[in-house]
């Protein structure tokens, strides 16, 4: 998993005060969720406009909340297997929204590789949820490819692209390396242990 992963504990506990408050006032993971893709389709409506630095700002707003969510949800005991894919699929709509947005708005077209390594790494935590596997191998996650998305959108060319073009390759090799590993591991819970007694 991402290497800033690790830190999810001490994110919690600084987020515990507002989760506290957004519980107490009725507010659910799952519409944190929701306005996190709002605010994200909004940014990329500005970046259409041609105001991209508003848009990120917009955007980044939107992926804060997509921080929140996530403690919200373990420090309330409300973790969900819905509320756990609609929280990923969030995740990979609100970038392509956002980077669409910002397609039009006059930013290379290059920036949709992130998008598309983006679901690549999506659909092979998917694929290994489903057979009951995990996906902790992969080491580019979430915050790496929106660090290189947002750097790639605020750099001059021809290093947007080089950014973005490393930002989608790292997602398919984190792809490679989670699917792999889930699989060797699934192998070795597969093999049967013989037990060899030795007489003599």
């Amino acid at each position: 998993m991402s290497l800033l992963y690790r830190y999810k504990p001490q994110k919690d506990a600084l987020l515990r005060s507002a989760s506290q408050a957004l519980l107490e006032a009725g507010v659910t993971p799952n519409m944190v969720t929701a306005a996190g893709l709002a605010l994200s389709a909004a940014g990329g409506i500005v970046a259409m406009s041609g105001h991209l630095h508003a848009g990120i700002a917009i955007f980044l707003t939107g992926a804060f909340l997509d921080a929140l969510d996530g403690s919200l949800a373990r420090c309330t005991g409300r973790c969900t297997e819905f509320g756990k894919y609609f929280d990923s699929f969030s995740d990979r709509c609100s970038e392509l929204l956002f980077v669409a947005g910002a397609v039009i708005g006059g930013v290379p077209a290059s920036a949709f590789a992130v998008v598309a390594g983006s679901l690549a790494l999506l659909a092979t935590r998917v694929y290994n949820h489903r057979k009951g596997l995990n996906s902790n191998a992969a080491m580019f996650g979430r915050p790496e490819r929106l660090a290189l998305l947002v750097a790639g959108l605020l750099a001059p060319a021809p290093f947007n692209t080089v950014l973005f073009a490393v930002a989608g390759f790292f997602c398919i090799v984190s792809s490679a390396q989670a699917l792999a590993s889930a699989i060797k591991a699934n192998k070795m819970q597969e093999t049967p242990v013989v037990d060899i007694k030795l007489t003599g």
